[in-house]
């Protein structure tokens, strides 16, 4: 079982692009100009991902200006950021 969820509020998106450069390996720029979580699946209005370790999504996070991604921690059923 994952230990966290990606979630991206693609409509909250202004693609700055911050997230792609900080994290290229879960994160691109699509060619409407927004910015796409490689591997998300649609849920709802938004993305998400499960993930085991959270590698470098949690600076992408942090670094968002609009804070549209956020990361749940699923075994202490809470939001991280």
């Amino acid at each position: 079982m994952a230990k966290y969820k990606i979630v991206h509020d693609k409509n909250a998106c202004i693609g700055c692009g911050a997230c792609a450069s900080t994290c290229p390996d879960f994160w691109s720029m699509e060619d409407g100009g927004k910015s796409k979580l490689d591997g998300a699946k649609k849920v709802g209005s938004n993305f998400e991902l499960l993930l085991d370790d959270l590698s470098c999504n949690k600076d992408a996070t942090e670094i968002c200006p609009v804070n549209c991604i956020h990361i749940f921690d699923l075994k202490a059923n809470k939001k991280i950021i």
